[in-house]
């Protein structure tokens, strides 16, 4: 019997996992049990977004538990033909969190604690005028959504890219030297110049050749890249979330700066994509 549970947080990065032990499972089913209160919705976080995004757990033998649970928002997907349960209070997250001892650092633990309180504040883009359309890639989330493997195994660098190597790929891995942790602008931008990616000041007029992509950093955690389309508008893809091509508001992206981005606050800048010339692994 094994009971794995997953903290949904990165972009870029894999999502902190862990084992919990026998008595842990226990109590968690427990804790499942006592909710009363059933709902239709869904936990917003199985969607995608930026930043905190709930809990998977995964359960192999375990009669307590079904096979595969989400819980995020206060909303417990029990995956069966049974409806979802639903509280007010984040105490269920709290105690999933509590039980990731050292699989989750300090930062990104007093991140998710803020989330799950709420404090944290969204805000509204601010659209950009003057955007070209571009000759790039289509926006397309079937080719990266419709099946389950693709959208596991393929993170916001591979969709910027518009590779699919089914690798998680990691900026500087195809060109023999990954980027450093924690990522930053310089260290995880010159990785993907070593991958080919090309620096340039704006993405405001039309490439001769490729599409103009985009690095923002999760100060001390985390990058992110978005993608610019053929319809002049962004898109991205959450970790092993669906691509979308809308912000953590919600909204439209006709410009990555000023979109909400959740935690990823640090711009670092564009970049020139010319995916036949880029070494993605």
């Amino acid at each position: 019997m094994s009971v794995t549970v997953t903290l949904h947080v990165f972009s870029g990065r894999p999502d902190p996992a862990w084992e919990i032990p026998d008595h842990q499972a226990r109590e968690l089913a427990d804790r499942i049990g006592a909710l009363s209160q059933t709902t239709l919705l869904k936990p917003p976080g199985i969607a995608g977004g930026l930043g905190y995004r709930g809990f998977s757990i995964q359960s192999v033998r375990e009669a307590a538990l079904d096979p595969h649970v989400y819980v995020h928002a206060g909303i417990v997907d029990l995956d069966r033909f049974d409806v979802n349960r639903i509280t007010d209070t984040p105490e269920l997250e709290e105690w999933l969190l509590s039980t990731a001892g050292d699989a989750v650092d300090d930062a990104v633990r007093k991140y998710v604690e803020s989330e799950m309180r709420g404090s944290a504040r969204g805000f509204a883009p601010t659209l950009a005028e003057g955007w070209a359309v571009l000759a790039a890639p289509a926006y397309d989330p079937g080719k990266w959504n419709n099946d389950p493997n693709i959208m596991r195994r393929n993170n916001c660098y591979n969709y910027a890219d518009d590779r699919i190597t089914n690798t998680f790929a990691q900026p500087g891995r195809g060109s023999g030297q990954e980027g450093p942790y924690p990522p930053t602008c310089g260290g995880t931008g010159a990785a993907a110049q070593r991958d080919g990616q090309i620096p340039v000041s704006s993405a405001a007029s039309t490439p001769a050749q490729g599409h103009f992509i985009a690095l923002v950093i999760w100060p001390g955690n985390d990058y992110h890249w978005y993608r610019r389309d053929s319809n002049g508008h962004w898109s991205h893809k959450p970790g092993q979330t669906p691509a979308r091509n809308t912000d953590n508001s919600g909204q439209p992206i006709p410009n990555p700066e000023v979109c909400n981005r959740g935690p990823y606050t640090a711009w670092c800048g564009y970049y020139q994509c010319i995916p036949a010339n880029t070494r993605v692994l």
